[in-house]
């Protein structure tokens, strides 16, 4: 399902704005960048997972922002850490148009004013208020220093930071003997305070939201062009919070918890939230009634009806918080490289899947992302010019497409 992407590329320029430039200290705090944190995973009948890294001193990574604020914080998760992790110390900087760290931006970072604390088992950890002035589409760079071997939470390619083992290097410019490695960030969102009409979109599923096929590391999958659309129209208030998961399913545990269990956490909490796109059930329809690798015998199999009764518990929790879901139908999988993923009786189930998801009434919008990436002479494809190689996952131009039909929906 995903392939390696070598090298940081189209960095944004960034720039310290004045504070004036956005919000007071009344503003309101909304993601700007996240990522869900995962289970750690054994390794899976597929090449790109691969069991998850062990890793000691410093680990540095680049994270393209989507609103502009006066203030960050940044939050640390520990939520599936199988132990206490201790920081050692952690930074945030600024990049330059070439991609490198702005010596002049490096800050530390301090929680409850320590520098070096406990992340605990099974918690997240947040920073404190930072004044730092950055613009929408600005690279933060967050370095943190592990004192001791540290677990990351799952091995995947399309996350990729570097890695300096020894000494604490969080306060450098420049990573001395640095390595790439593919793991999914003890970052989990890094928070800014905009103005006080700001607000945070969750975008909520699996690898085709947290963007795999995508060529740009920096650049994750339709919401990261979504982010980019509303740059270039001048938004500066409104947050993308990416919290898909590749391989993550609604209804049960796969790669990282269900959708249903971990929907509070990444989506419900997010600060600002007040629209969720859910985009999930690919995995769930793909795996039915597949060999588990990872168990005895055969994944459940699940009927389309499985999978709505999900969708509503999922629109009745947001809807208890006041928060709007608009869902997205499930794009095409036919053809899929993955043996027994995709099948013409799975078709069948998807095709239901989307006409409940576009007639039923029970979102508060739809996105209907199957239009936008299909080929018009073969439905039950992906477009050739949308495919990343795989019949399955989009390609740069398919993402581009789903995030114009996103803009369009909220009328950006």
């Amino acid at each position: 399902m995903r392939r390696m992407r070598s090298g940081l590329c189209a960095l944004a320029v960034v720039a310290l704005l004045p504070i004036q430039a956005f919000a007071a200290d009344n503003g309101r705090w909304v993601a700007s960048w996240a990522s869900s944190p995962s289970l750690p995973t054994a390794k899976l009948p597929y090449d790109f997972w691969q069991p998850a890294p062990e890793v000691q001193g410093t680990i540095r990574y680049h994270l393209r922002l989507s609103a502009g604020g006066t203030k960050l914080q940044v939050r640390l998760s520990g939520e599936t850490q199988l132990q206490d992790v201790t920081i050692g110390s952690a930074t945030i900087a600024l990049a330059d148009a070439q991609g490198r760290i702005d010596a002049a931006t490096i800050r530390p970072l301090t929680f409850s004013g320590a520098r070096s604390v406990r992340l605990p088992m099974g918690a997240p950890l947040l920073s404190d208020p930072l004044a730092l002035s950055v613009k929408p589409g600005a690279v933060a760079i967050v370095s943190v220093y592990l004192p001791m071997k540290v677990t990351l939470p799952q091995s995947d390619p399309n996350h990729i930071a570097q890695w300096a083992t020894g000494a604490d290097q969080t306060a450098s410019a420049t990573l001395t003997n640095a390595t790439p490695v593919s793991a999914r960030e003890i970052v989990s969102s890094v928070l800014v305070q905009s103005d006080q009409k700001a607000r945070t979109i969750v975008t909520f599923g699996d690898s085709i939201t947290d963007g795999f096929g995508a060529k740009d590391p920096l650049l994750r999958g339709w919401p990261g062009q979504l982010a980019r659309l509303l740059t270039a129209r001048g938004i500066a208030n409104i947050g993308i919070a990416n919290a898909g998961i590749g391989g993550n399913r609604v209804l049960r545990d796969e790669v990282g918890e269900s959708g249903l269990a971990r929907f509070d956490r990444d989506a419900l909490a997010v600060p600002g939230v007040t629209d969720i796109v859910l985009l999930e059930g690919i995995n769930d329809l793909g795996l039915s009634g597949l060999k588990n690798p990872r168990a005895p015998g055969n994944h459940p199999t699940i009927s389309a009806d499985d999978l709505i009764a999900g969708y509503r518990q999922l629109i009745q929790r947001a809807h208890a918080r006041g928060i709007k879901v608009h869902g997205a139908t499930l794009t095409p999988f036919l053809g899929s490289t993955f043996p027994g993923y995709a099948t013409p009786e799975k078709e069948k189930i998807r095709q239901a899947i989307n006409q409940w998801i576009r007639t039923s009434g029970e979102f508060d919008g739809v996105i209907d992302f199957d239009a936008v990436v299909r080929d018009p002479s073969a439905p039950d494809h992906i477009l050739a010019a949308y495919d990343c190689g795989d019949k399955l996952h989009p390609s740069d131009a398919g993402y581009a497409a789903m995030a114009k039909a996103a803009r369009d929906h909220f009328r950006f």
